[in-house]
């Protein structure tokens, strides 16, 4: 029984395969895009999408989240009245779910070649798609990554201290090539949000690429999972992207009054998660770079929160700190490494000291480093 079984696991598996790659798309490109609570917004985006200079036809999901507020009537109205309207598709949520699962319904339901995420509170340049669907075409690419532009409300420019979101063009052909890219430097130097990368929609299936259940940051998540798994993609650095700061994202603390403890957790528990995936990447040529990133981004955000502490609504606990810095490799792992070795040390003795030390030791570093 358990060889039939295995027999019959291998041969789901190779038609599964082999259905992926003989799939005929409908469509060249998908655009989709989470709606929830982005009435002001979500008509400059969805106009951004229809107007695009691409030639072929482009499939446009709106996962409609169910929002209190007229996102979808827009959409609809967009749908009876523009040239491209008749390729809007409106998929609605049974229930509030949150953006992720909102991306992953746009992932199950695309019909596109390609499939491309936009957050309807931005927007794209009208050549957006022509220029990341001919770079993928002509390198075989499983992902494509424009520049990215941060804008205000008005449309403009601001600087928010992200160099990185403005790329070189670089064609990498090589297995771990875009991740050896991305932790070249313990300095960011590829984006790790979802959007405004075109990706290839049977390498999404081959690798069962999918939105984890997070509050917020799940492309974080996504993007962490996803780009081990590269081995074709180009770099370009035209901006086919504008990034919308607004001063009520959940991030922006210093606009808020009081932050919910549970909102801090929900921080720990994602950015735990990105610490700890290094220990899946033992092997990688880059692991202990990625192991010290994703250590400083923990300590960042803690920062961040140790700067706000006296609005932590119930008190941030001092055991809950030192926890979210434990590190995830043993003393002797970390005392192999050839790059990085005295900073992992310091966070490895931060995460074993007495909790109220182990928060002064993080106050004295992020003073000295101007995080607090």
């Amino acid at each position: 029984m358990i060889i039939f079984g295995s027999i019959n696991n291998i041969l789901y598996l190779c038609k599964k395969l082999k259905s992926i790659m003989t799939k005929d798309y409908k469509y060249k490109v998908t655009v989709g895009m989470p709606v929830y609570g982005v009435e002001p917004y979500i008509r400059k985006c969805m106009l951004s999408v229809l107007n695009q200079t691409f030639s072929e036809d482009i499939e446009i999901i709106a996962v409609d989240d169910l929002g209190p507020d007229k996102s979808v009537e827009i959409i609809k109205e967009l749908q009876a009245t523009h040239p491209r309207g008749k390729n809007i598709r409106i998929l609605t949520q049974p229930h509030n779910m949150g953006c992720w699962a909102a991306r992953n319904r746009v992932l199950e339901e695309a019909q596109g070649e390609y499939i491309f995420l936009v957050d309807s509170d931005d927007y794209i340049s009208e050549d957006c798609i022509e220029k990341l669907y001919s770079q993928a075409i002509a390198n075989d690419a499983e992902v494509v990554y424009g520049s990215v532009l941060p804008v205000n409300l008005q449309g403009d420019i601001i600087d928010i201290g992200q160099d990185f979101l403005n790329q070189p063009f670089l064609v990498i052909n090589e297995k771990d090539g875009l991740a050896k890219f991305a932790n070249k430097s313990v300095h960011p130097t590829l984006r790790d949000f979802i959007w405004n990368i075109l990706i290839r929609h049977d390498f999404i299936e081959k690798n069962n690429i999918r939105f984890k259940k997070a509050r917020f940051n799940d492309d974080m998540i996504c993007s962490c999972d996803m780009v081990p798994l590269v081995s074709k993609a180009v770099l370009i650095p035209d901006y086919t992207y504008y990034y919308v700061i607004r001063d009520n994202s959940l991030s922006n603390y210093q606009h808020r009054k009081t932050i919910k403890l549970d909102e801090i957790k929900e921080f720990i528990r994602i950015y735990t998660y990105l610490k700890e995936k290094c220990l899946e990447l033992k092997d990688k040529p880059y692991f202990e770079t990625r192991c010290t990133k994703g250590l400083i981004l923990m300590f960042f955000m803690i920062c961040g929160a140790l700067k706000n502490r006296n609005r932590i609504q119930p008190e941030l606990g001092n055991k809950v700190i030192k926890d979210a810095m434990r590190h995830p490799l043993s003393l002797l792992d970390i005392l192999k490494f050839k790059n990085h070795k005295i900073i992992n040390l310091g966070f490895y003795l931060i995460g074993i000291l007495p909790s109220a030390l182990s928060v002064y030791l993080i106050k004295f570093i992020g003073k000295k480093k101007h995080l607090l």
